[in-house]
């Protein structure tokens, strides 16, 4: 029972066939059939139910599941800690809303490649939810996510206050006056949709029916054709093209969301982390403001 062996199994288990694991493997079929037949010869039981709708994992397979994900994630530990102790460079793998990527990230990620040209940044961009699944999983090192976060096996430390605004079509002042008042959102998880919904709510207009888009530039560009409206920070609604293409409006009594690092409790992040951390806390130029 190798690395090898279980990275195979673990992907044939969450992909739920040979096919689809040798694609993400990046090998034939005959050689995860082949690792697949020798983990079961080795530890004797057979781990995988065989259909023609797929494979999925018999209840000793399930138990071995939960094993190999903890070992492959305590192997990659260990070799970006031992990394960071040669001085090899290392890898930093961060996630962040899109919102977060558009409008404060640029000038960060640009100052941290100056200071730590041997680090590797790895950067992927979602749904809060998403995600902190991610970093539970270990698939990432850190995450940049909206609101609140208690989890008993994370630590959030703040780092921006978002000034949310009422971002509408150009022209309009009162979102009264939208007849449909549709809301374009980002997928179920993101705390900005969670906080557009709850304000809209609490201020008498719920919209008459929810858009969702996958991107900051389609709910920008649907909103400046007139389509509707969103609820976003300001410091992405304010830069340019769309400061000149909407109105933005502050909400009544003022509101604001807090974007925060999200990284393990127990687990040592390594010098890229750190270094990452360093910059935030203020080491570094500081994010400029919105225009």
């Amino acid at each position: 029972m190798d690395r090898r062996s279980l990275q195979t199994f673990r992907t044939v288990a969450e992909t739920g066939s040979v096919s689809a694991a040798a694609g993400k493997l990046h090998c034939v079929q005959s050689a995860v059939t082949a690792r697949i037949r020798r983990l079961e010869e080795e530890i004797g039981v057979t781990l995988f139910l065989r259909s023609r709708r797929g494979m999925r994992p018999t209840p000793a397979g399930e138990v071995l599941l939960d094993y190999a994900v903890r070992v492959l994630r305590l192997l990659d530990s260990a070799e970006r800690a031992m990394r960071d102790l040669t001085g090899n460079g290392g890898l930093l793998r961060l996630g962040t809303m899109e919102t977060t990527l558009a409008a404060r990230l640029p000038p960060l990620l640009a100052a941290f490649r100056r200071r730590h040209p041997e680090v590797r940044l790895r950067l992927s961009s979602g749904p809060t939810d998403d995600l902190l699944r991610a970093l539970l999983a270990d698939e990432l090192d850190a995450a940049l996510v909206g609101g609140r976060v208690q989890h008993p096996e994370l630590l959030a430390e703040p780092v921006f206050v978002e000034e949310m605004v009422l971002v509408m079509p150009p022209g309009v002042r009162d979102p009264a006056a939208l007849e449909d008042r549709l809301l374009f959102v980002f997928r179920r998880g993101c705390a900005y949709r969670a906080f557009a919904e709850q304000w809209l709510r609490r201020s008498g207009l719920a919209p008459v029916e929810i858009a969702e888009l996958g991107t900051l530039e389609g709910i920008l560009g649907c909103v400046a054709a007139g389509l509707g409206l969103t609820l976003l920070p300001r410091s992405v609604a304010a830069r340019p093209p769309y400061r000149d293409l909407l109105t933005l409006r502050s909400l009544a009594g003022g509101g604001s969301l807090v974007t925060v690092l999200c990284h393990h409790r127990d687990r040592p992040g390594g010098r890229a982390l750190e270094g990452f951390r360093d910059l935030l806390r203020g080491g570094s130029p500081a994010v400029p403001p919105p225009p």
